[in-house]
């Protein structure tokens, strides 16, 4: 029980005290923003320089008593965010308008203009003003409600996104990937080592190696293997399986290894263009194509070849021609914030099966195992708007329970 800092947390219920914990982060929050303008004044007068000091970093240093990184930080943030006004009075716009507006409500706190800072400065030149509006507006809703490491995972995505083109690969990169491996044995006969692999194999490893490192958990015995030590023995099944099978490929759900592709079919015979591997990441067309070679190439239009889509209430598991269209459609685990991959994750009944809610795509999400079981034993919950799964947080999150959604599984636009 705390009864220092001026507050009595002894005589607090547990709502109290969340709601305390939210409070007193949204006053840090808007005090730094208030500090924040502090310092964009002081820029603008060039106090700095009449009290002998380089710049406004260099003084914020002195008197915050702070770290060198720390100030320069700050003194950035004060120039993105914060309308500033030079010694002739002229208003300097700031770069990002719609995140200081946030930041001044307490909404949003340092690291998350950080991260929207960061991802702004890696956009590539020349971007229409239009692109960037809307990539700010998205930036900034995905800081309102999540953390910063989300954010500048979204970011990662919209830089993709704006940059297609990227830095192709030259024609001898492609023909001869560069890939290291390096190992030494041991006495007793283990084996140690490193590797670095290229795009196109990296992507190989890691889906014969995630399906295969689950959990394996019973009723009666828990997995207690660390992640680690999964991923270790599903590296030793998949070489099993190699060696004692060459002519049996890797499967995932019965069929071999799948590529999901929203590319379209053009551009994947030609080379041209670029699509995400399950939903995940961006390769160039020709990278798929040589990827397909060996595996199994899934159209984007699914249900296109009379594949059925709907099938009721008479199944409760969940079918392959379904589940490749909630992989195309959520792209991963779609609970907000979560970067899972569809391989990682669980369809789950928006309506439970059991209260008669159809095996069919309008009530599926994906959902990883801990979203999954946190939408079935907390407050959190879910439904289907206009086609995609939507989250109710629990009211000590937000009051208002406004609905999130994951913008990180979402092709550059809002949801």
């Amino acid at each position: 029980m705390s009864r220092t800092f001026g507050i009595d947390t002894s005589r607090m219920g547990e709502e109290e005290l969340l709601a305390a914990l939210g409070e007193i982060e949204q006053r840090r929050r808007a005090d730094y923003a208030r500090e924040l303008a502090v310092l964009a004044e002081l820029d603008g007068r060039n106090t700095a320089a009449r009290k002998g000091y380089r710049d406004v970093a260099a003084l914020a240093r002195e008197v915050l008593r702070i770290n060198p990184h720390d100030a320069r930080q700050r003194v950035a943030h004060a120039q993105a965010v914060v309308v500033r006004y030079g010694p002739t009075g002229v208003p300097l716009e700031p770069e990002l308008p719609e995140v200081g507006q946030v930041a001044a409500d307490g909404a949003i706190g340092p690291e998350h203009i950080e991260s929207i800072r960061a991802t702004v400065a890696r956009f590539p030149q020349p971007v229409s003003l239009p692109d960037r509006e809307h990539a700010e507006a998205l930036l900034t809703k995905a800081a309102r409600e999540h953390e910063p490491h989300t954010v500048t995972a979204l970011g990662r995505e919209i830089v993709a996104r704006l940059d297609q083109d990227g830095n192709p690969p030259t024609e001898d990169q492609l023909a001869r990937p560069e890939r290291f491996l390096d190992w030494r044995t041991t006495r007793g006969g283990r084996l140690h080592g490193t590797f670095d692999l290229d795009t196109e194999t990296a992507a190989l490893l890691t889906g014969l190696i995630e399906p295969r490192a689950r959990p394996h958990s019973t009723t009666e015995e828990p997995d207690r293997r660390n992640k680690y030590q999964r991923q270790g023995d599903a590296f030793a099944e998949v070489l099993r399986v190699a060696a004692g099978c060459p002519e049996e490929g890797p499967t995932e759900a019965g069929e071999p290894f799948t590529v999901m592709v929203s590319v379209t079919l053009e551009d994947l015979k030609h080379g041209t263009g670029y699509g995400l591997l399950h939903g995940q990441e961006s390769y160039s067309a020709a990278q798929i194509r040589r990827m397909a070679c060996d595996s199994y190439v899934v159209p984007a239009v699914l249900g296109s070849r009379g594949e059925i889509l709907d099938i009721g209430q008479k199944r409760r598991t969940v079918p392959l021609a379904i589940r490749r269209a909630l992989i195309l459609r959520d792209k991963g685990c779609s609970f907000p914030g979560c970067r899972r991959k569809p391989k990682q994750c669980d369809a789950h009944h928006v309506l439970e099966w059991a209260n008669g809610g159809p095996t069919a795509l309008h009530n599926l999400a994906l959902l990883c195992w801990f979203h999954h079981n946190l939408v079935h034993h907390t407050e959190w919950q879910v439904r289907m708007r206009n086609g995609l799964p939507e989250f109710l947080p629990p009211s000590f999150l937000d009051p208002e329970r406004r609905p999130r959604r994951n913008l990180l599984h979402r092709q550059g636009t809002a949801a």
